[in-house]
């Protein structure tokens, strides 16, 4: 039997389980269904840089048009970067903050 990567959810999300994710495991999907996808790079490591791109590849196209630098982790260790199943919300979670963007 596999291990549940979810918890139950509260507030308006009672009768959801919630995917978790962070330093003792569970995961986040880095693409949608309709091709967008978050990497996580380390030019200047130790501080973490969060990327989405529209078609799966930062190593082509052009800065701003075909993939965005969405997140610098330089006062914060990163600690889980991803989409929710429905791809509709992206979520950064560093050691001290969480931040979500959701499209319509």
């Amino acid at each position: 039997m596999g291990t549940d990567l979810s918890c139950p959810g509260f507030g308006p999300l009672a009768d959801t389980r919630v995917r978790i994710a962070g330093l003792f495991g569970g995961g986040l999907h880095a693409t949608t269904e309709d091709g967008w996808t978050v990497d996580v790079v380390a030019p200047d490591w130790p501080n973490e840089r969060v990327v989405l791109s529209i078609d799966g590849d930062i190593y082509r196209g052009t800065a701003g048009t075909h993939w965005w630098h969405i997140f610098h982790s330089d006062y914060s260790e990163l600690r889980a970067a991803g989409f929710s199943a429905t791809g509709r919300t992206l979520v950064v979670a560093t050691s001290s903050d969480i931040t979500l963007w959701h499209r319509g």
